[in-house]
Formats: structure tokens, sequence, C-alpha cells
């Protein structure tokens, strides 16, 4: 049999591309006219515009007062051979008051051959001669798979993670509920989760991992999973230089100090010129600017102000040998003016990038950016447009006119000041804080120019897996908003040069969807949810019942969540939830869902060890959601050290008063595990039938 990979997620209709590359070398008397050489010695700097291309503007740095400059800087431009590609070079020379353009050159790109490489001289104004070096190739190799299977570093964590978590389950579990530990088929894949709601989620998925590091669940997790908050917290833990040999109590002190300071501290005359800097440099090699950038500095100045350079790929060195779960971090795209609900995710981890729906996987390490902007420096190699408009708005203009309009709004901004631009770019539009297009964050769409043939949704066997055995309200989610996920399967635009991503939590503040791909085979997910609620007495069940809908909106494995059971039990600390019937139900994980409740915490300052003193006492007697005046809603970013340790504390006390309910939990994972020895998603039959599946789609004859 042929090779087939039942996770494929689309087909794609290969072309091959071209990389071009162009070395500035250096330029000699450089001169600005004669009457212009007596009031100043030209600052020159170099643009290359390449209107064909997604990333189609570089610069060189700029020298003071130099006439004979030497850059000796490259560029890269991946080209479509199908169109005509022009190279313009302008020659700049940088003032304060206003950037002054000194000459043009134009460069037909397909005067040169495939594999030649040469120095070409241009020359501006009679006097001034510049070197550029250019070559030219064929792209030989993809940067991007097209599958929902794991790629091969996840793999081989796993693989080592799982040695690791047989022994810690073991020292755990102890010697009379380990026994059917026999092998690593035998681990269970436990899942934690993290869900969003600002710095109340963060703090409190804080005092989260305080309790499952010291009780051991931790050391058997194989994945961490967060959105919004509780990403924060992923980061400000993973990112620590000392983390895991310190453990999170040390590191939660840290924290709580960081966020005790008044957030107008971040606004010193100082630090905004450095914030100033950072985003017009990025603004100057290309890449997209927007609120959501500002934003992410001064969280990210908040949190980890002196590790502002992590990158998601630097998180491997935490999880290389398997010694801690991977971390997996989660945002959303979507369209400009269409509601976050019918869209779907980006998901990432230290190995690799993954964009649902229309599937591009790539590895973070090509991402190169700081952590609070991991997607924003997708350089789209290999994937060439067959238009050359720039539409982020998905009209159908003709070619050239949206690169038309920007040439002009470039050159209307190039003309003025360095102060001018700066404002310009990030304040003078209102777009930037009252639509999406200004405050989503916004990256280069690194699917440019693909041409697709089909795709297929999340769950390989959506067209294949059968539902007789289930009843009828298991296929229905409780929440029945018609809009929600509408467009869930529409394919990724593969036409606008950019796209825009936002808070996952603004569809469903849990990220279950990290952790429901069926490659990755989760066994038990212990989530906790610290989305806000009406009053501290309303069913937390909201954010649960929409991970639901998702999920059998995706045929994915997901056990009945039954609302009432808060009208039977009340509320509690946490709730689980089985699948009814786990011989019908395959591969449907257990869920112990925890939420933010003050309860038991009220009376006791540990499991089983009453509070005495009134000062025990008064530090536990706070509301969440009914105190008006509470320090713990979602736009607050402040926490004074009471706040933080109260909610961390809390937090704390919840988990570790319910870590029975977690043992006895993985209990019966591994006896599920014992009898079920494989979760592979996928089985033969299947196989065949995508198989034929794909052949019959490949049969159809083309328009």
């Amino acid at each position: 049999m042929s090779f087939i990979d039942p996770y494929q997620h689309i087909i794609v209709e290969h072309h091959y591309s071209h990389k071009f590359t162009v070395v500035v070398l250096r330029a000699t008397k450089v001169t600005k006219g004669a009457f212009g050489d007596m009031l100043d010695t030209p600052d020159p700097y170099v643009e290359l515009f390449i209107s064909s291309t997604p990333d189609s503007r570089k610069r060189t740095k700029h020298f003071n007062n130099d006439i004979n400059p030497v850059w000796n800087e490259t560029f890269e431009f991946i080209l479509d051979p199908n169109q005509d590609n022009v190279l313009e070079i302008t020659l700049m020379d940088a003032n304060y008051v206003m950037d002054e353009t000194l000459g043009t050159a134009i460069f037909p790109i397909s005067s040169m051959k495939v594999g030649e490489k040469k120095e070409v001289p241009f020359i501006f104004n009679q006097v001034t001669e510049m070197i550029l070096e250019m070559s030219l190739e064929v792209c030989s190799s993809p940067d991007l798979r097209f599958s929902m299977a794991l790629c091969d570093q996840e793999k081989a964590f796993r693989q080592q993670r799982k040695e690791n978590i047989k022994e810690n389950m073991k020292k755990l579990l102890g010697p009379k509920n380990n026994e059917g530990l026999y092998s690593t088929r035998d681990v269970p894949v436990v899942a934690i989760l993290g869900s969003g709601g600002g710095f109340r989620a963060m703090v409190g998925f804080s005092g989260v991992m305080k309790a499952l590091y010291e009780s051991g669940i931790l050391d058997c997790a194989t994945y961490i999973a967060g959105l919004s908050g509780s990403t924060w917290y992923m980061s400000t833990l993973y990112s620590h230089p000392d983390f895991p040999e310190k453990g999170p109590e040390e590191i939660n002190e840290e924290l709580k100090k960081s966020v005790s300071h008044n957030p107008l501290l971040l606004l010193t005359p100082q630090k905004i010129k450095r914030y100033i800097e950072s985003l017009w440099k990025k603004k100057s090699s290309g890449q997209p600017v927007t609120f959501t950038d500002i934003f992410g500095m001064l969280i990210g100045e908040t949190l980890i102000h002196n590790r502002m350079n992590t990158t998601l790929s630097s998180l491997k060195e935490k999880v290389n040998t398997g010694q801690c779960p991977l971390p997996l971090f989660t945002c959303l795209h979507v369209k400009p003016d269409v509601s976050e609900l019918m869209f779907a995710g980006v998901w990432g981890s230290a190995f690799s990038i993954l964009f649902n729906r229309v599937l591009g996987v790539s590895g973070s390490q090509s991402k190169g950016s700081t952590m609070e902007e991991e997607l924003e420096n997708i350089t789209a190699k290999h994937i060439v447009s067959n238009d050359s408009s720039d539409s982020d708005d998905e009209s159908q203009e003709p070619k050239g006119t949206e690169n038309e309009d920007a040439e002009r709004e470039y050159q209307n901004d190039n003309q003025a000041s360095w102060v001018q631009r700066m404002i310009m770019a990030l304040v003078s539009d209102s777009a930037l804080f009252n639509t999406r297009e200004g405050r989503a964050g916004k990256v280069h769409n690194f699917m440019l120019g693909l041409n697709l043939n089909t795709s297929y949704p999340m769950s390989p066997l959506r067209n294949f897996t059968t539902q007789e055995s289930l009843e009828e309200d298991e296929l229905d989610a409780a929440v029945a908003d018609p809009d929600e996920f509408e467009q869930i399967y529409e394919p990724l635009d593969v036409k606008s040069k950019k796209i825009h991503v936002v808070d996952s939590g603004l569809t469903f503040n849990l990220p279950y969807p990290l952790i429901l791909r069926p490659q990755r085979g989760v066994d038990l997910v212990i989530s906790f949810d610290f989305s806000a609620r009406p009053s501290d007495s309303s069913p937390p069940f909201k954010e649960l019942l929409l991970a639901e809908k998702w999920a059998k909106m995706n045929k994915l494995p997901f056990p009945k969540i039954d609302p009432y059971v808060f009208d039977r039990e009340g509320l509690k600390e946490c709730y689980v939830f089985k699948p009814k019937n786990p011989d019908v139900e395959k591969c449907c994980p257990t869920i112990i869902h925890f939420v933010l409740a003050n309860i038991n915490f009220r009376k006791y300052k540990a499991p089983g060890v009453p509070r005495e003193t009134k000062e025990e006492k008064e530090l536990a007697d706070f509301d969440i959601f009914d105190d008006p005046e509470s320090p713990f809603s979602t736009f607050n970013f402040q926490y004074p050290n009471q706040a933080f340790k109260r909610l961390h504390d809390l937090m704390y006390f919840n988990t570790l008063n319910n870590i029975d309910v977690i043992k006895n939990a993985i209990v019966e994972s591994i006896e599920y595990r014992r009898q079920n020895p494989s979760r592979c998603s996928v089985s033969l039959s299947s196989v065949e039938a995508r198989r034929f599946f794909n052949k019959e789609f490949l049969s159809k004859p083309t328009a």
C-alpha cells in the first residue's frame, strides 16, 4: 500500500517559487547635490521594494555623515516566477525633520537566470554608484507540512515524558494503586488547562500550579494548555531561568511583587521612548503594528521585563528531555468584521505553530520573535501569490490597485519626520482603537498564494465516524446559538497578505481545542476555569458547554456536560464528567472541572485544618464576583499583596483539597489504558476509506 498520511488536512496544488537574494554591498560618492552637500552630509540608507511579494519592502540601516557607506546587508524575497517581478531600489537620506529621496533605480528580475549570481552597479544623479549582489534560485524544500499529525519533536517528547511519568505516577499513587503501570503503554495522557480571565486567571493559575507541583500531579502531566491570562502565568513560569529547578512557590513571590506596582509606572518617559523605538523598529522591518503590540509590551514589561526576548522555540530547553509538561499556547484567527465565535484557533508550542482549518504547520523556531508577539515574524517562504493585491478586507480589486494605494500612503508617510511617522503609525488613525483592524494583532499570512483543492476538519474521521450508538442528546450541546462556530469549516483566506489574530477567549474561554486533537490521545483533562460570572452563586458551566459544542461539531469525543448537576449538588470546587458508556464512547476523556469558588477555604486554612484566629478568618472572608469593590475584575492590572494572596491561596487550597479526586481519576485512566492499550485515532480501515475518498476527489476533472 502506498503511503497515506491519515492526518493530511488539505490537498495543496504545489507550485515552485524563486528565492531572490539581494546583498546591498556599498555606495560611493553619495551626494545631495552641490547645494545640499554644502548644508549637510548625507545619512544614507537603501530601500528595496518588490510589489508582487508578501513582505514587499525592506531597508538597510542608515549611516550618519557618510558618503561612502558599506552596508553588506542581505535580504531575501520569495517570488512567483509567473509574475513580472521588478526590484525598485531607492537611495534615501535620513533626517530628523524629513527623509529625502536621493535617487531611484529599477531592475527587472526576469532578466536573471535561475542559478545566476552577479554584482550589478546602479548610478544615481550621475555621480553616486551603488553595488548590489543578486542571486536567483529555486526554492527546493517546503517550510510547511499540511498534516494534523504531531511533529517529530513532539512525538519524541512524548516518548521521553512517558518514561518520566511512569516513575512519577508510581511514586504518587503508591504500590497499591500503580499495579497497572507495567510499561509506558499503560501511562495515561494527562492535560492541565487554564482559562482566560486577565490577571485574575494568571494569579489563580499561579496557586494551582504551586499545588500541582507540590502534590506531584504536575510531574504526571504531559501537557499544560493555556489561554489569555493563564498563558501569561505559563510564560512567566517557563521563561524563568531557574524553572523547573526552582518551583512555583519562589517564582510566585516574584510575580506578586511585579503585579503590585501601579501600571502607570509603565508609562514613564524613558519606558515610552523604549516602547516607541521597539515598535518603530518592528514597523521598519515590514511587520504590521497594532494596538495589540502596545498592550503586549506593557504586559511583558510587567511580568517578564528582564526576559522580553524569550521566544516559544526557546522553551524547548525546558522540555527537551521530557522533564516538564509541554506548554501549549493559543490565539484566534479572525476576519476584520466577522464575529469571533465563527472562527477557529492558532495554536503554538515550543515545537510548532499550527493554524487550524487550512492547516499549515511550521517550526516555531522560524518565527523568531518575542514571547508576547511570537507569531509576528512569520515569513511566507515558498508561498507566492497568484494575485498582487494586498487585500485585508477581501475586496476583489484589479491587480496592483492595493499596492498603488499602499505606495502612495507610503510616500506620504516617508516624507514626514521620525516623530510624525511614529505618531501617524500608532495613534493618528482612530481605527487603531475603534476597529479590529487596529486592535487585533496582525501577522503576515504564511498561507498566502496556496492553491487549495480540499480541506478536512480537525477530526480526521469526521466523515467516517458513526454516531448510531449515541443518544440523540449526546449530539447537541446545551448552548444553541446558531451563530456560534458557524464558519469553523471555512478555509483560511489565501489571498490576503495579512491575517488577524485575537484573544481566544473571545470565542470560548477554555483552550480545549489544544488538547482535543485526536493525535494527542488525552485521557484525563484537569481544567481550571477563572471566567467571570454574574455572581459567585451563578452556574459555572457556560465555557465548558461551549467547549462541548465545539467538540461535537468537530466530531471529537467529549463527555456529556450535564448543567443540571449544579441544581442537584450546588456550587462545588470541582466537578467530574465522565463518558456515560466508555465501551461505546471510545477515546472520550474524563474531565475534572475546577471553578473559581470560595467555599471550604473560608473555614479551612489547609485541607482538614480549620481557621482559628480572627486574622485567618478575615483573610478568607471575601467574595469574588459579588463584591462591587472586588479587585478581581478581568480589567484590573494591579493586585495589592492581600488580593494576590487571597486569590492565590484560594486556588492553592481548592486544588489540594481535591487531590484525591485527581488521583482516583488517574487510577481509572491507568486501568482504561491497560484494557485499551491502543489509542491510535485512525484504524487501517479508516485509512483505506480516506484513501478511497482522496482518489475519488483527485479523479474529478478540473474546471
